[in-house]
């Protein structure tokens, strides 16, 4: 998830030069950078038990799973992401250490903030990876899940699991989650968006080439 800074065009390189200055983490989409919010705590507890319940299945197999302190790169346009949770089984990406370029599921857990940004525009670009299969959204304030499949005919389909009894099929694997995985443990405080985090009121310009 993320938030638009001022809208300052930038290139790849001026950004990651920039951004290592920076205090916060920030996206690169379009040539303009996103800062990321700052989680609740039922968002992290979301995220936590999803890449767990991801883990479990996956031992043993090529896919490895990652949270939001690994980067996904679109390399055909050079987009920077920090997805929530996301699994590679690329093997290049094994190799990979520092950002991933090949995923074949990506999870975000929605926070009012920034839903229609990773509803929209950042849905459309996790699209273009060309081995990405499922894209996951969890909702934050009650056991509901959204799966978005990629057929063999590049078509998008939905499926959707509410309830912390019910079972969510992964066609591009050979299991299930279960919400009750999923939601388990939540602090006991009801789940609230935070406050937004304000970007800086002046975007800092990039280095000079």
């Amino acid at each position: 998830m993320g938030l638009p800074a001022p809208k300052h065009k930038m290139t790849l390189e001026d950004f990651l030069a920039w951004e290592a200055e920076q205090p916060e983490r920030w996206e690169f989409f379009n040539g303009e950078a996103f800062m990321m919010a700052g989680g609740s705590d039922v968002h992290n507890a979301i995220s936590l038990n999803t890449a767990f319940a991801l883990r479990q299945p996956l031992r043993g197999t090529r896919c490895n799973v990652f949270m939001s302190d690994v980067r996904l790169r679109l390399a055909e346009s050079d987009d920077l992401f920090y997805p929530d949770v996301f699994v590679t089984c690329s093997d290049a990406d094994r190799a990979r250490r520092q950002v991933k370029e090949d995923p074949t599921l990506i999870a975000e857990v929605l926070s009012p903030s920034t839903e229609a940004y990773d509803r929209g525009d950042k849905f459309a670009a996790y699209r273009r990876f060309a081995g990405l299969k499922t894209v996951l959204f969890l909702s934050q304030d009650r056991a509901h899940v959204e799966c978005f499949t990629r057929g063999e005919d590049g078509r998008w389909v939905l499926s959707e699991a509410s309830g912390e009894t019910a079972r969510l099929a992964l066609p591009a694997f050979d299991f299930e989650l279960a919400l009750a995985d999923l939601y388990r443990d939540l602090p006991d405080a009801e789940a609230s968006d935070p406050a937004p985090v304000p970007p800086p009121s002046t975007p800092r310009p990039p280095p000079a080439a």
